[in-house]
């Protein structure tokens, strides 16, 4: 079940996470050849005071934000790097569930001998697990039965 809500909210999240991929992607490109070493140290020696860095990621442009091969996440970019950080923690939690999920079938299809009505069990939350998490509304049911069944 969480393995199903954690790929919904995923789902939703998508499109938001792809744009900000993009405008990240963009606005974290490398520095063009032609910048002196010198200014790329000057840049490194701002890095303790992060308004010099917001203000010298800006008078370079939104194309080259990089600072001595590492890139500043400038002000206006920090709404971004949230949003795709809480999507990727999305992800994470669904394919643990996920694993959680293959993990207790294969201890359950090792010794299916133990369980009361095994195959009734393995058979209902299977089903929960193999339901697309697009239809809600029909997993609920299913839910309800699995739980049902691993309760008598």
């Amino acid at each position: 079940c969480m393995e199903v809500a954690y790929m919904k909210v995923v789902f939703s999240k998508h499109f938001l996470a792809s744009k900000d991929r993009h405008e990240l992607h963009s606005a974290l490109q490398l520095v063009s050849t032609g910048e002196s070493p010198s200014s790329s140290a000057s840049d490194v020696d701002n890095l303790n005071n992060q308004s010099a860095v917001d203000k010298a990621a800006s008078t370079k442009g939104a194309s080259s934000p990089q600072v001595a091969g590492n890139h500043v996440i400038t002000a206006r970019n920090r709404p971004n790097f949230v949003r795709l950080l809480s999507f990727v923690q999305d992800v994470n939690c669904a394919m643990e569930a996920s694993r959680k999920s293959q993990y207790a079938f294969t201890v359950v299809n090792v010794s299916p001998e133990e369980l009361r009505n095994g195959p009734e069990i393995i058979a209902s939350v299977r089903r929960v697990l193999d339901l697309s998490f697009h239809d809600v509304e029909g997993l609920l049911p299913l839910v309800r039965l699995s739980m049902e069944s691993i309760n008598r």
